[in-house]
């Protein structure tokens, strides 16, 4: 039987192959393919911005950083596209091209969202059947669940869908031709930076404000994290703190009193 250390290490080097395969992949299809194509890397500064999101996916993977995996390296992905425009051009992708690298960035997003916090849990020293357990969930945990799956769904199809439209709609490239002739390539590259902080915003706002109240079942534990959190902030002291220093003033005037008398 292979102990849980074992285990456990055997566990990170898979998700460490996983995310590094994955977001290898996600990086030669968003920035090196591309930029080879339009001849975009030239100058020391166009190099270093498009090693850059490598260098934030092997960081996020030496220091197993959730942020880093799934903040920095996306962010870092826009630097080579801001420098060069181009990168990201309509021309350069093409809607089947689209559908692939969406897709790989859809796979390298869950499997660092999964496999970085995912750990198999200790073997029970001993199971006991339950009644309950026979029935299956209840009919709310049913319900709940296939609301988080329509979010998980929406939370594919609208970004997907949102810079698809940018990037491929007729009209919109027809209207960046007359606006800013010789300019379309950087205005899609600045339209579809705005469609993901759009969506960032959405998924922010909309999305976990559904979801942030059903991260734990005890809504009292919740209200009280939440005054601790907000009184914290504050910085002021409560009541009861004017309250004690009261007491103690008054006690303190009290022995004063009492010794003046005596004497």
């Amino acid at each position: 039987m292979v102990d849980a250390p074992t285990t456990e290490r055997r566990w990170k080097t898979f998700a460490d192959v996983v995310a590094f395969t994955l977001g290898v992949n996600v990086w030669i299809s968003i920035v090196i393919l591309p930029a080879v194509f339009v001849d975009a890397l030239h100058g020391t500064g166009k190099w270093l911005a498009a090693v850059l999101p490598l260098a934030m996916l092997l960081l996020g993977l030496v220091r197993r950083s959730e942020g880093i995996l799934l903040g920095l390296f996306p962010a870092a992905l826009l630097v080579p596209v801001a420098a060069a425009p181009q990168i990201a051009s309509s021309h350069v992708y093409g809607p089947i091209r689209f559908g692939l690298v969406a897709l790989g960035v859809v796979a390298y997003l869950f499997s660092v969202s999964f496999f970085t916090t995912f750990h198999e849990p200790p073997q029970p020293r001993s199971i006991r059947g339950l009644s309950s357990a026979q029935a299956g969930p209840a009919e709310r945990w049913r319900r709940r669940e296939r609301v988080y799956w329509m979010l998980v769904g929406l939370s594919l199809v609208i970004p997907t869908a949102l810079i698809a439209w940018v990037n491929f709609d007729p009209a919109i490239e027809e209207f960046l031709g007359e606006m800013y002739p010789g300019r379309v390539a950087l205005m899609e590259t600045a339209l579809t930076a705005g469609a993901i902080v759009l969506w960032l915003a959405i998924f922010h706002y909309a999305f976990l404000g559904v979801l942030r109240p059903h991260r734990t079942g005890d809504r009292d534990l919740i209200v009280t994290l939440a005054q601790a959190r907000a009184d914290a902030k504050t910085g002021k002291p409560r009541l009861r703190f004017y309250l004690s220093v009261a007491i103690a003033l008054g006690a303190m005037a009290s022995l004063i009193l009492i010794r003046h008398i005596k004497g």
